[in-house]
Formats: C-alpha cells, structure tokens, sequence
C-alpha cells in the first residue's frame, strides 16, 4: 500500500506579506505507531529519503521510505535493537545516491556508562546484513552525532564526535573537558560499501560534547560544521573543509564569543549551491538567544557577516535548504511564549543574496526535548517538513508536510 495525500492546507503566513507564496499540504507519513526522530536526506536526483525510528517497550526498529511521485513508499525495517542508543539530538540516519539507498546509521551502547556508545554504519548492499563500527579505539566513550553523505556511487564518508580521549572524565554530565588530552574529538571516516574502511582522520581535537554535526558537498570536495570548544569555554560555530583526501584547518563561520561551561545540543546545518555555502546556527552569546546564517560565495573559505532570522524567542533545532531556483530556507524553533510548552516550526525564505523572501509556520508542536530536531529537505523545487509529534503524550508520531 502507498501513502497519499490527506489535505490540503492554506500556507500560515506570520504577520507579513511577501511577493512569493508557497502553500503548505500535509500528507500522511509512511510512520508506524510510536515513531519518532525523523531524519530527510535528499540526493542529487530528487530522491528524498526519510528515517525514523519506532519503539516498543525496550526494542528499537529503524526504518525508511522514499518520496516518488509526492508518494511516500511503503517503508522498509533495516534493523531492530534493544541495545541501542537513542537520543532526542543524537539519532540515526539514511542516505542515498542517485535514486537508491546508500547507508545508514545508528548508535549502540556499549558498557561503561550512559553515554558509552558505538556508531554502527550498514550499506544496502546484502539488505543490511553486515554493519560496523566507523572508529576503532575500542573506549567505552561517547561517540555519536554523525553526519554522513555520498562520497561516490560505492563509498560514503561519516562525520562525528568521538569521545575516545575523554574516558575517566566524567562525561556522563555532558560538561566534559576542554583540556586538549581529555577532549571530545571531531573525526571522519571514508567507507565502500562492503564496510572496509578506506580513510580516517581526525578533523579538530577539541569540540563541543553534544551537539550536532553537519556536511554537505562542495565543488571542490566537502564541508562539515559543528560547534568548537576553546580552553575559555567559548563555543562557536566552526567549519572544516574534505579536499584530495585531507582535511583543512578549522575556521569559524563568525565569532559570536558564547561562552557557556555546558553543551547547549544544538549544532548547525550546512548546504551549498555551487560555490555558494550557507550555515545556519544557534548562539547565546551575550545572554541573547538568536538563530543566524552567513553566506559564503568561496566555498566556505569566507563567510559575510551573519544575518538575524528569529521572531525573539528561538529555541534552534535549525536546519537549511536550497531550492532550484538558488534560493533557501532556513527553519527552527520558536518558543510560544503565551504557552512555552509548544513552540512553533517556522521557515523562513530567502533570495540568493539573503533577501527576506517569506515566512511560514508549518506546524505548532511540543517545546520539550521529546519532540527532537524538526527536518527539512529539498524535493522537485518544492520543500518537505518532517518532525515528530508528541500527541497527548501517550503515542508519538511522525508528521510531513510539503511546502509548494
């Protein structure tokens, strides 16, 4: 049985009147009972590809579908677990290549504490049969958050943070240690689908312990984002760049100077257009919460002086996409402030050059933790939402809507 569209909803346009208007429709997700923490991934073909997971009493299913013809297809169980670890910010993923899926990724505990896990990767290839580990120091530490894309139609790079210098540090508090021997490292690793490890580095040797990490393709290569950590406790948003099998030195995207002794879990998104490189991130610098981007027109060698999107009361959880026409949009987080336990999932678009454009509400949900990182994804010059809802608080779901 395939999916069809439900209704057709007016697009929700907040306080503002703009030259270009898309419609938001919602349609049924191919998610079961108990879902939650849906992931997109679209590929350079159109194909959009969308994980969640599904849990039942102590067992975890990590499932997929694809999006063909505004038709979601009939999902597919890759693997099931009551080892694993799953977490609102830190949880699996699925990515494809022209058309087909690629690999996935998931986390599984390990004893040695309660953020003493493993990142299991899998291909398609043998139905997910084999899976392995992407790092090989064998600690009972933190490693997760991963990022992964395409590298060629048999192989696949993974980003994440590897906690293998923190053993013994008390990382069960999430505070970590910003001492260079003891820190959560930022490391990457390049694989063929038959699981052999073909390259591994280690990107920056002090990152920030729990928030999430980013890539996206670049002309020249690959770019990863994530939040870096300094000896003062500053906690920006740095990017590093993947070129003729190295990795660059690490630069920040802007200095915002938040210095913050914990981990605020809430990384960037990256994406890029030819040379054009965009992140969008979450900062408290200054006791001011804002979500910004910043536009690099040299592949992330420089990037202009960011710019401000929130309403005044963002919460983060942002992602970015490009559409066909070079134009983009970034989404997040808005708290409701008349109820602050549910925030609105906005997006905001903008031209090419950062002209505002719109602004969309594309669904009220829950503020809390439990609702996780709401998702957006480029599809045929349209715009697909995901993002988990808690209900009534008994069973969650998983909930899309295309933005046209």
């Amino acid at each position: 049985m395939r999916f069809i569209f439900l209704c057709i909803l007016s697009a929700t346009l907040l306080n503002c009147s703009f030259d270009q208007t898309y419609n938001v429709q919602e349609f049924q997700s191919p998610s079961g009972e108990n879902a939650s923490l849906p992931r997109l991934f679209t590929d350079k073909s159109g194909t959009v590809y969308m994980s969640w997971v599904e849990s039942i009493n102590d067992t975890t299913k990590l499932y997929y579908s694809t999006l063909v013809q505004d038709i979601w297809t009939d999902p597919i169980m890759i693997s099931e677990s009551d080892s694993w670890f799953v977490n609102w910010a830190d949880y699996p993923s699925v990515i494809g290549k022209n058309g087909k899926v690629l690999a996935a990724h998931w986390l599984n505990k390990v004893p040695g504490g309660t953020y003493a896990y493993n990142v299991e990767v899998a291909s398609s290839k043998n139905d997910w049969a084999n899976h392995t580990t992407p790092h090989n120091d064998n600690t009972p530490t933190e490693h997760g958050f991963v990022s992964m894309i395409p590298v060629s139609d048999s192989t696949f790079m993974g980003v994440w943070l590897d906690g293998r210098n923190t053993a013994g540090g008390g990382h069960d508090g999430h505070s970590g240690s910003s001492n260079l021997s003891t820190a959560m490292t930022l490391r990457s690793a390049v694989l063929d689908l038959d699981l052999n490890i073909l390259e591994q580095s280690e990107i920056d040797n002090s990152v920030c312990d729990c928030c999430g990490t980013s890539i996206t393709e670049i002309e020249s290569g690959f770019i990863a984002a994530y939040r870096n950590r300094t000896e003062d406790e500053i906690r920006d948003i740095y990017v590093s760049k993947f070129k003729d099998g190295s990795w660059s030195n690490p630069l920040p995207v802007h200095n915002d100077n938040w210095n913050i002794a914990g981990c605020p879990v809430n990384g960037p998104s990256i994406n890029s257009n030819g040379k054009t490189v965009i992140t969008a991130w979450f900062t408290g610098a200054d006791d001011v919460q804002n979500v910004k981007f910043a536009i690099s027109n040299d592949e992330g060698d420089t990037f202009e002086e960011p710019i401000i999107v929130d309403n005044g009361n963002p919460l983060g959880r942002v992602d970015i996409e490009f559409l066909e026409d070079e134009t983009f949009l970034v989404s997040w987080l808005e708290r409701n402030m008349e109820d602050r336990a549910t925030a609105n999932f906005i997006s905001k678009h903008f031209s090419s050059d950062g002209e505002l454009l719109n602004e969309y509400q594309l669904s009220e949900m829950s503020s809390s933790r439990s609702s996780g990182f709401p998702q957006i994804s480029s599809y045929n010059g349209k715009i697909i939402a995901a993002w988990t809802d808690l209900g009534n608080g008994s069973k969650s779901s998983v909930k899309t809507v295309i933005l046209e």
